[in-house]
């Protein structure tokens, strides 16, 4: 979050200059993937404005997870002021150790937070676990289209601190690094990347009978 603390990320970013990309995302990811219903993990989410669109966006019930106590309390804020406190609730948790049992998620998104892990190899691989066979991941990056990322840009153009720490994030992380840990963990998945963003996509397969 760079020299913000999590309130005022939530009010100038999030619910500010991002607010527009969270309802574009959330639809690419339920039709990239298919999932309307079920249980989604938003890993990651902060204050859950991803995860909260999420769940407008469809049937699915939604946990936004993250692992500051600050942002969580703020996500309950969020899930009450756009009225879906019956279907998105929310948890203290790392990508890392997810407090989910094996098998229970239908779909996982996470948008920026894959950056900051202590460890995105065992983040992927717990991910991995917490998903029912046929469950989808959609992890990654990104405004959601060239229009939102050009206007975005624009506002941010003198923005020396921000627009720094967003090249070093994708010198440090380009898609073939994320390609290379799907290998190393034998995940059939994709690694896509263009105007809506970097995007790790891949589906739990079907438990042979």
């Amino acid at each position: 979050m760079l020299a913000m603390n999590a309130r005022q990320y939530n009010e100038q970013t999030m619910k500010g200059l991002f607010r527009k990309i969270y309802p574009v995302i959330a639809e690419q990811a339920i039709a990239r993937t298919g999932i309307r219903s079920g249980l989604c993990l938003d890993l990651g989410g902060g204050p859950g404005m991803l995860g909260i669109w999420i769940a407008m966006s469809s049937r699915m019930f939604v946990v936004v997870v993250d692992p500051l106590v600050e942002c969580i309390e703020l996500a309950c804020d969020n899930i009450v002021e756009h009225r879906v406190a019956d279907r998105v609730t929310v948890e203290v948790g790392r990508a890392e150790a997810l407090p989910f049992p094996d098998g229970a998620v239908d779909l996982v998104v996470s948008r920026g937070s894959i950056y900051f892990w202590e460890d995105q190899r065992q983040g992927l691989r717990e991910i991995f676990r917490v998903l029912r066979p046929g469950g989808w991941a959609y992890v990654g990056g990104g405004f959601g289209n060239k229009e939102l990322r050009d206007e975005i840009l624009a506002e941010k153009a003198d923005d020396d601190e921000w627009n720094e720490a967003r090249r070093e994030r994708g010198s440090k992380h380009p898609p073939g690094h994320f390609r290379a840990l799907l290998a190393e963990l034998a995940i059939e998945g994709e690694v896509e990347s263009g105007d809506q963003g970097m995007w790790i996509v891949f589906r739990k397969p079907e438990t042979r009978a």
